[in-house]
């Protein structure tokens, strides 16, 4: 009773919105301006959610957004949300207006909770306010996909119980995503709603036409009909462009029957009353039976497209045959089908009667005719402002969209100060150790960079000092101290520790690394340890707080100053990126040499999260500092790691075959973990997850192996491109995994698939502007002949001559393959995984 009430509520007010126009006021209007000493009973009251905007200062660039506001408050009082503001410049509630950047989102309150803030960047329209919102009423209810396996799982859950309606959306905020909100909100009780922001998703589940679609889309899966055993549903999708009246059409129309008989007394079908096109199989007595399978399997395809009509011309009367079509004689050359598009009066009747050719003609048929006005109007709208330019062509550098997406956030520096020419080498006197940012303000990379210096500096901020080791040079407005300290690239972060250089920072770009790699600086390298306490306490405490998960232990003796030089050389190298301690009692050494199997003098490298390998002796002689460092940062690394895109690079570099391990549980991951550990096999052994939203597992398995099942091992050599999959994953035990990746190795194993060599490059060829100019000055040069002809000809019947003018050499056209020309750049789709 519910689900019908919600959908009778939402019929009408679809009719209210195609029919009328909001027009947003100035004011805030229905916005609740929420005095302080109410505001705990207004984000309290029993609505399904409450929206609150805390409002600081009067800013040109809010006037739109407020206005937006006001007008979804208007239109979400329907869905039980309501909207309020707080003014913290004249009744601020202390809780949040204190907060810096409060005014920067928008805070949904669920039962005295936020629940969800939204960035005022991601708001900037009524469509993408309300999409918000919804997204976080129904975010329970309907799931964001992160793969096939994940829409897999929703059909075998739904099947022989509930149709599922899955959509592709480019992203959360836009029109279509709003739309098809609105619609899981209203019939969510009839079908189960679900969506994904990854086109690949429709693709890898071989969803109809979904490689081919460029626009949002959305499709029905007929789970209800089939059997609980069955594997897959039926599929239908809707054609159109998601626009409220037109996906409110389909889904009424999903209820009709697949096909009807054509009335006797010209009463209206169903499929008329809500104006679809209509699709008659015309048979006689004879071929009834046959037509009547045919109408069946139309009626299942075009669900939601078109009404199935079966019309037997020895049982209608000829005026309702006339009615159809003045050429009666055509219609009884059954069996045939004839298509007639709603509002039209003429039919087209198909040159086949098979279900296959059929239907694409139909398809086509249909998608060519049924555009609304409304979804023309956008069309129109959209060609107005945008040109008719391939994909690629619009496409802006991920990096420079999202600080341009930011660009309004106000970022709190206070303590990563701006140094000048003079402040600089006076900081590095000051502190004893100062972690300097090189940047170009105007560069997107160097913009992304100062929103995490800014969380960081917060992070690491002396409560003593009320400073942090961070600051920054912009090199574009001091380029002379950045050349000074030979910046070269931007940004770059650059370490000085008592007045001097120290090294550069090559960690990831974020908050997290970067404080994790100021915190260990500001630990000593190494730290001297004098008893098993001391020894146990560094390794366990330090690693406690969180910045890194290893710990190097040097285990000297009291002569052995050589190797006690070369690890303290190497842990001034590593400071920053490991905790690095030192023992030089020989005794204490061979105490804790023996609880890790090392020699002394050794090195044992100590990982705290590493469940098949916790700790590896270094078994080399410890006189070579390279061979010490590379060691180190390769033990370092997880012996059975979880592959993803951070830590891909340090594997790869390592130039060895990948055994993967796709969708592992328990024994599964206990059996190649023990496997790993032994390091008896020239390959990296990882695994990856198939069933996580935020793991590439699933894409990865489907282009690896595309019909493998769950668990899969699979080797990868980056080299040569060859893919392998294990053949007994049910027998996961040494001796096989062993003989299986000896035998892919040796070459007596042939590989399952081939690795297509792709290569780094831009997506579209460059353009010419050299050739741009010359056109342009060709153009010119025509126009000045043009006019020099006619004065010549002037000149002449005046008696003139012209002088003989040198005439210049010809200057050399750029050639195809010359410097200046396009080059020829195949596009390509870079994917190392």
């Amino acid at each position: 009773m519910a689900g019908c009430l919600k959908a009778s509520v939402f019929i009408c007010l679809v009719t209210f919105l195609v029919t009328c126009t909001l027009v947003a006021t100035k004011e805030f209007g229905v916005v609740n301006t929420v005095p302080s000493a109410e505001f705990e009973g207004f984000i309290g009251s029993p609505s399904t959610l409450t929206a609150v905007y805390f409002y600081k200062r009067q800013l040109q660039r809010l006037k739109n957004f407020l206005k937006a506001f006001n007008s979804t408050a208007s239109f979400m009082k329907l869905y039980q949300v309501q909207f309020g503001r707080v003014n913290c410049d004249i009744d601020p509630v202390a809780t949040y207006c204190d907060k810096p950047d409060v005014d920067q989102s928008v805070f949904i309150f669920r039962n005295d909770h936020v629940a969800a803030k939204l960035a005022l960047d991601t708001m900037y329209d009524k469509d993408s306010i309300a999409s918000n919102i919804f997204q976080v009423m129904l975010s329970s209810e309907v799931p964001v996909l992160q793969s096939w396996i994940d829409l897999s799982h929703q059909e075998q859950r739904y099947m022989g119980d509930k149709d599922i309606i899955f959509s592709w959306q480019k992203a959360i905020g836009t029109y279509e995503h709003r739309v098809f909100m609105e619609f899981a909100f209203a019939y969510g009780s009839t079908y189960k709603f679900a969506f994904a922001t990854n086109k690949k998703v429709a693709e890898d589940a071989e969803l109809r036409d979904a490689k081919m679609v460029k626009e949002p889309a959305l499709w029905v899966l007929h789970c209800s009909e089939e059997e609980k055993t069955a594997k897959t549903c039926r599929q239908t999708r809707f054609r159109l462009p998601i626009v409220l009246s037109d996906v409110l059409a389909f889904l009424r129309s999903l209820k009709t029957p697949y096909y009807v008989d054509m009335p006797l007394n010209q009463e209206l079908t169903p499929y008329e009353s809500m104006k679809l096109d209509l699709v008659y199989v015309v048979t006689d007595n004879s071929n009834e039976h046959e037509a009547r399978e045919m109408a069946d399997k139309l009626g299942k395809a075009l669900r939601g497209q078109a009404g199935v009509i079966l019309l037997n011309i020895d049982v209608v009367s000829e005026s309702t045959l006339e009615s159809l079509a003045t050429d009666t004689e055509r219609l009884k050359e059954v069996p045939v089908v004839v298509a007639q598009i709603n509002g039209q009066d003429n039919l087209h009747f198909m040159h086949h009667f098979n279900e296959g050719p059929l239907v694409e003609d139909l398809e086509v048929l249909i998608s060519e005719h049924r555009q609304t006005s409304a979804e023309r109007k956008r069309v129109t709208q959209e060609m107005e402002e945008e040109f008719d330019v391939p994909e690629e062509e619009i496409q802006d550098d991920v990096v420079a969209e999202a600080v341009y997406r930011s660009r309004y956030a106000q970022l709190d520096l206070t303590y990563a100060p701006a140094l000048t020419d003079k402040t600089f080498p006076a900081t590095l006197k000051e502190k004893p150790l100062v972690v300097v940012v090189f940047y170009l303000s105007w560069d997107p990379r160097s913009a992304a960079f100062l929103g995490s210096c800014s969380e960081a500096s917060l992070a690491l901020k002396d409560d003593t000092s009320n400073s942090s080791p961070l600051a920054r040079v912009a090199c574009d407005d001091w380029p002379d101290v950045c050349q000074l300290n030979n910046v070269s690239s931007y940004p770059v972060t650059k370490v000085f520790r008592d007045g001097q250089y120290l090294k550069d920072y090559t960690g990831m770009l974020d908050t997290t690394a970067l404080v994790n790699f100021v915190k260990l600086l500001q630990v000593p390298a190494p730290v001297e340890l004098k008893s098993v306490e001391e020894v146990t306490n560094f390794r366990e405490d330090l690693l406690s707080v969180g910045a890194t998960n290893t710990a190097v232990l040097g285990l000297m003796g009291q002569d052995d100053q050589a190797e006690v030089e070369t690890f303290t050389s190497a842990a001034r190298e590593l400071q920053g990126d490991f905790l690095l301690g030192l023992v030089k009692d020989k005794a204490l050494a061979q105490e804790v040499g023996a609880m890790y199997g090392s020699s002394v003098p050794g090195v044992v490298v100590v990982k705290k999260d590493d469940k098949y390998q916790p700790f590896k002796p270094f078994s080399g002689k410890i006189f070579h500092k390279p061979s010490l460092v590379k060691f180190i940062r390769l033990a370092s690394l997880p012996i059975f790691p979880e592959l993803t895109p951070k830590n891909f690079p340090s594997f790869f570099i390592q130039d060895k075959p990948f055994v993967i391990l796709f969708g592992g549980r328990g024994e599964e991951l206990e059996s190649i973990g023990q496997i790993a550990a032994t390091e008896e096999l020239p390959v990296i052994f990882c695994q990856m997850n198939v069933f996580s939203p935020t793991s590439l597992g699933a894409e990865l398995l489907q282009h690896y192996v595309p019909d493998a099942g769950l668990p899969a091992l699979v080797m990868v050599k980056h080299k040569t491109g060859g893919v392998f999959e294990y053949p007994y994953p049910d027998d996961l035990s040494k001796e096989k995994v062993t003989g299986w990746v000896r035998g892919c190795e040796n070459g007596d194993i042939l590989a399952n698939n081939e690795l297509q060599e792709e290569k780094w490059g831009p997506m579209m060829p460059g353009y010419d502007f050299l050739a741009f100019i010359d056109a342009e000055g060709d153009s010119a040069k025509q126009k000045t002949d043009r006019h020099h002809h006619h004065q010549v000809e002037h000149d002449e019947s005046e008696g003139y001559e012209p002088e003989e003018e040198e005439v210049p050499e010809e200057e050399e056209v750029p050639t195809e393959g010359s410097r200046l020309s396009k080059p020829d750049v195949k596009v390509h789709k870079h994917n190392e995984l």
